[in-house]
């Protein structure tokens, strides 16, 4: 059975994980190394133990590390003589550190050892011939083109299980045919079953000889049925951001491209194919101008599951943009690709990025009806269509995504009003407004449809329930093009340095000029990198993902983001038909220390909607 549990321990860092019953956290066990990442034994905690590791400094005066698991009352006492465990071995020695830890192989770091390398394969077991797959206590840190096998073998009368590395070609040829046994191993009364065999990717995960292996392997799951496979797991960081899109046979070919880490986006055929199953993060904006309308939608292989509408219908709004944003599942050679499906799109603006998830918490869902505003400020808007939900964080029958564990998330939704306008906001934890930093849509003089996007940052705790409200009463949400989206950037395990993440919002309106929109209030910087009067000064190397929206007021208004002066992306909006409109972009760049980050404007932008925030994907 899989349980879910939420753990508040004294003072540490909760998390939120999944577990078979009777099996605890998964920590690294060593009496006596120089290293925590050298440790490749590991233990299985009880109940209510955490992972811990102590350095120590022996009587010889040499420093050595213990790694193991600890009760968590045990894990704000630092005996200043001798590492003692119940049951274990004792260690002689001064303590020196204390590091405790809620998550598997969390214990490889702290005390000030490092993590395991960002650039490297996955732990897996390693263990021959073993009973149950549980019984294995060792692991290995593999290469980066290998992938985790377990597989089982008869051999005298017994099912023995085997873990290890495994070169991802050879991960294609694990088939195992089926066994017979019996009295005679013929006739009526032989059986046959078939020993499972597979590889996948991820830290520990061949523990399980029935679980879902990668696509991208051959897999024997022991029921008689074999997968074939449509690819190879290709391990590392992906992200690509294009622009200046022209349309093939009706899909949009971008030529020009800005980023393309992992080399997965063609600029041939406009298709972004997936080389590492996970889940995966798309964005793209489009504008039309001058009485024009377009249709635009995600495809998934031969699936739409997203779509965007954007509307210069109104006689004074010259231009109108709209920004979509999926969160969805990938499979090994799936092929993801926009498509006009009717109108006329302005390729100068038009953009297209994306990037895969490293944490395994991440939802979309959709609006499947129009929905009504909830009559208390304790209820959310509703999105009943769940696209993706990792982790099952969100709660479909309220709307509602409760943090599984304590740490920096990203949130993003897409209004579409008709006939009437309205603003929705970010709620959490019974009717407590997150923030000022709502979204616009304005679609009420004339028949016009209205979309407006927001991607947000917040740290949150464990528990946290986040949802959307709108104060307006005669808020409807409109079908299809409403969504909500979410995802853990980073759990927060007190050992690891915070992931460079901002977020800005102007307060009131900028001056008229052509100018750097000089943002005025700060709701989060969790590097101390952004500066009222010089922008965003990059912290690291690495590659980042930026979005911004701007809120024009009576006027047209465009934007650029500029990287020391040079332009990357732009938005457009106008707001003369209706007043007020918002346009929003999404880039994705890799970025030197130091590089300077702004928001240019051609005009006045308004206060309160106008935000910019970002984060780094990976180095």
């Amino acid at each position: 059975m899989i349980i879910f549990t939420i753990v508040y321990l004294f003072g540490l860092t909760a998390k939120f994980y999944i577990a078979v019953e009777g099996l605890g956290l998964k920590c690294l066990r060593c009496d006596d190394v120089t290293y925590p990442q050298l440790c490749m034994n590991l233990e299985y905690c009880s109940g209510g133990d955490v992972c811990s590791v102590q350095r120590y400094r022996k009587d010889n005066g040499d420093v050595r590390f213990w790694l193991g698991c600890l009760p968590a009352t045990h894990c704000a006492k630092t005996p200043n003589k001798t590492v003692l465990h119940s049951n274990k071995r004792a260690i002689h020695g001064s303590v020196v550190c204390n590091d405790c830890c809620y998550g598997d192989l969390c214990n490889v770091e702290g005390c000030g050892s490092p993590a395991f390398p960002t650039t490297r394969g996955p732990v897996c077991f390693n263990c021959p011939h073993t009973l149950n797959p549980t019984d294995c206590h060792h692991v290995t840190v593999c290469g980066t083109n290998e992938l985790c096998y377990i597989g089982e073998r008869p051999l005298f009368g017994q099912r023995y299980f085997t873990s290890h590395c495994e070169d991802i070609h050879a991960c294609n040829n694990h088939i195992s045919e089926p066994i017979v046994f019996g009295k005679k191993r013929s006739g009526l009364n032989a059986r046959s079953y078939t020993p499972c065999s597979g590889c996948c990717h991820g830290d520990l995960c061949n523990i399980n000889c029935n679980a879902s292996f990668t696509s991208g392997t051959v897999v024997n799951t022991g029921h008689g049925t074999t997968t074939k496979p449509n690819g190879q797991e290709m391990p590392g960081n992906y992200a690509f951001y294009v622009h200046q899109g022209t349309t093939f046979n009706g899909f949009l070919v971008f030529h020009n491209i800005t980023t393309n880490e992992g080399s997965s986006y063609n600029a041939s055929t406009g298709e972004f194919t997936c080389k590492f199953s996970g889940a995966y993060v798309f964005s793209w904006t489009t504008v039309t101008e001058y009485g024009r309308q377009g249709d635009l939608d995600l495809h998934v292989n031969d699936d739409v599951v997203g779509t965007s509408h954007t509307d210069s219908v109104g006689g004074l709004k010259n231009k109108d943009s709209s920004t979509g944003l999926v969160v969805v599942n990938l499979q090994i050679g799936d092929i993801v690709r926009l498509r006009l499906v009717n109108g006329t799109l302005n390729a100068e603006y038009t953009t297209f990025a994306g990037w895969r998830l490293d944490q395994n918490v991440s939802f979309h869902a959709k609006v499947r009806t129009a929905q009504l505003r909830p009559n208390s400020s304790y209820e959310g808007l509703v999105f009943q269509d769940v696209v993706t939900n990792n982790g099952q964080p969100y709660l479909s029958g309220n709307g509602t995504f409760v943090c599984p564990v304590s740490g920096l998330y990203a949130f993003a939704f897409t209004i579409e009003a008709k006939h009437r306008h309205y603003i929705v906001y970010f709620f959490s934890n019974g009717g407590h407004k997150l923030n000022t930093q709502g979204v616009w849509a304005d679609s009420s003089s004339g028949d016009f449809r209205d979309t407006s996007t927001t991607l947000q940052l917040f740290q949150l705790n464990a528990g946290d329930a986040i949802y959307l409200y709108s104060g307006d009463r005669d808020a409807k949400l409109e079908p299809l093009r409403s969504t909500y989206s979410g995802w853990l950037i980073q759990p927060y395990s007190g050992m690891s340095p915070p992931t460079p993440a901002f977020m800005e919002q102007l307060t009131s309106t900028s001056p008229a000029t052509h100018s750097a929109v000089r943002f005025t209030r700060e709701a989060l910087d969790t590097t101390g990198s952004f500066h009222y009067s010089t922008g965003y000064t990059v912290p690291k190397n690495g590659v980042y993902v930026f979005f911004w929206n701007m809120e024009a007021y009576n006027n047209p208004l465009t934007s650029v983001l500029e990287v020391n002066k040079r332009p990357y992306g732009s938005t457009v909006t106008d707001g003369r038909a209706t007043h007020y409109d918002s346009g929003s972009n999404v880039v994705v760049l890799r970025l030197r220390a130091n590089d300077i980050i702004n928001i240019v404007q051609s005009s006045s932008a308004d206060g309160d909607q106008t935000i910019i925030s970002g984060y780094m994907l990976y180095e």
